[in-house]
């Protein structure tokens, strides 16, 4: 059953390959420096990509004229005209923004000019998120988190060297920790309804789901909520918020245009620390003050947990309408914590926005994210035609040996002999344990996978004045469907109070 769908993936990406040719290149600015995440686009649309942390981008077209909108926050665009005919590399060389004061005085005294082109936008900020009332838009994510150094101990628990070589890293802590991609659709309807379709997953050493986060981080929502609740349960202030002026404090820094609209280049500085704010330059288009990219900062000072820093860079794109949508979003974070250094980043590249979607009735349910029944069991090949976003030479590296080395320990775990070994490691169980040490045992065999287990008793002894001293017994067993992949849990709580 299996032959002949790969069969109808492979010819399909066959077809596709003739059909289009492939767009290389590279991004740098004019000193020479590469620009990573520099945006590309196909004038006049949504269709494009990003490149990756090393400045390069990589996607199909099909042939014909093309004109190409490199753009970089802080810099002005560039566009080139291509005649697609076979697969082409091009590089561009962004100048950095220069900045006008046309049109625009700061008169000695008076107010800064930025606080009249906020009160637009915020003017504005309800109509604009509201003007599309659905679509849908492919889009195409990669997330990496990786560590840069990793204690020895962590809170008096020693880190072993095949646990560090378990998760990925060097000797030093170093390494890739998590590297996934999806390709998913996010549907949308307004006022509320949202759906995420993921079609296609791959997770670096695994052939799960892999998470998957917010699809748009929006400015236009007067309190900015970014990822959980856990970072921030009150959420973060947008600058365009109906209130941001009491927040905020504003500084205009000039203007450019592009496609001959001109765009506001706002500072964003918090007036407080130790408030939900963000630092950074917001950049407003004039006439219709829609958000063209931001690149906003959290850090401590801005009430930010669990993370040291957060930094969310958008850039937006004019459709048909003058309506603008959100082409590419990019997510930067660090911490240390307990001796663990890491940083990640979440890229998200978005393509092919339909304005006027015909949803069905039952379309929008209970399910906020589905996930395609092959979602995990796209080839190699497949992502190695599909995929907007080149890998960088460390990613390419981290796919090939821990894909190996989790297709190796998956054709061994079923065999006799290893299952033997793993009962023999895991030790016997002494009733006697239960007492003082929490117990969760696996039963090995290629069939069954049932894990059991019990906490300890010490653990949940307590007292109070009606049961007197109370012991709780919660025992569990829990097994994995093969099929469904859905995991059945029992686990009972037997309760003895000794005063009643």
């Amino acid at each position: 059953m299996l032959r002949p769908v790969i069969g109808i993936l492979f010819l399909i990406i066959f077809s596709s390959a003739v059909s289009a040719q492939r767009v290389t290149g590279t991004v740098f600015n004019a000193q020479g420096d590469l620009l990573p995440y520099a945006s590309i686009t196909v004038q006049g649309t949504s269709i494009g990509t990003s490149a990756n942390e090393n400045a390069k981008f990589s996607f199909l077209l099909a042939p014909g004229k093309r004109t190409l909108v490199c753009q970089y926050i802080g810099y002005a665009a560039q566009t080139k005209t291509i005649d697609l005919q076979d697969d082409v590399e091009i590089t561009f060389i962004l100048e950095e923004q220069k900045l006008t004061l046309e049109d625009v005085l700061v008169k000695a005294g008076g107010e800064d000019p930025a606080y009249a082109i906020i009160r637009s936008a915020i003017a504005k900020r309800e109509e604009h998120s509201k003007e599309v009332p659905g679509f849908t838009v492919d889009m195409y994510t990669k997330d990496l988190i990786k560590l840069r150094s990793l204690p020895n101990r962590i809170m008096g628990q020693k880190i072993k060297t095949e646990d560090k070589k378990e998760m990925g890293v060097d000797s030093t802590g170093k390494g890739i920790i998590y590297l996934s991609e999806a390709i998913s659709k996010v549907n949308i309807q307004e006022p509320d309804k949202f759906k995420l379709e993921v079609k296609h997953s791959r997770v670096s050493g695994s052939n799960s789901f892999g998470f998957t986060f917010p699809s748009f981080i929006s400015m236009y929502e007067n309190n900015v909520r970014v990822f959980s609740s856990q970072l921030n349960p009150r959420g973060f202030v947008s600058p365009i918020a109906n209130n941001a002026l009491g927040f905020y404090k504003y500084k205009f820094m000039g203007n450019f245009f592009e496609n001959g609209k001109m765009v506001h280049v706002i500072k964003v500085i918090p007036r407080r620390n130790y408030e939900p704010l963000f630092s950074g330059t917001i950049n407003i288009s004039d006439d219709d003050w829609h958000i063209h990219s931001f690149d906003l900062l959290l850090t401590k000072s801005s009430q930010l947990e669990i993370l040291d820093t957060l930094r969310i860079s958008q850039l937006h794109v004019p459709l048909k309408n003058e309506l603008w949508r959100v082409k590419n979003q990019l997510t930067q974070f660090s911490f240390n914590l307990f001796g663990v250094d890491a940083q990640g980043n979440f890229l998200s590249v978005y393509s092919d926005y339909d304005l006027q979607p015909k949803f069905d009735k039952k379309f929008f349910d209970r399910v906020v994210i589905a996930y395609d029944t092959a979602v995990s069991k796209s080839p190699k090949a497949f992502w190695d035609s599909i995929r907007p976003v080149p890998l960088a030479e460390e990613e390419i590296k981290d796919y090939k040996v821990k894909d190996s080395t989790f297709q190796s320990e998956r054709d061994s775990a079923g065999s006799r002999r290893n299952l033997d070994s793993l009962r023999i490691k895991q030790g016997y169980l002494k009733p006697w344990q239960l007492i003082t040490k929490t117990i969760t045992r696996k039963d090995y065999s290629r069939k069954n996978g049932v894990t059991y287990g019990a906490e300890s008793l010490l653990r949940n002894l307590q007292y109070n004045f009606a049961e007197g001293a109370v012991l709780e017994f919660r025992p569990f067993i829990e097994k994995r469907l093969r099929k469904s992949h859905q995991l059945i849990t029992i686990a009972p709580t037997i309760r003895y109070g000794f005063a009643n």
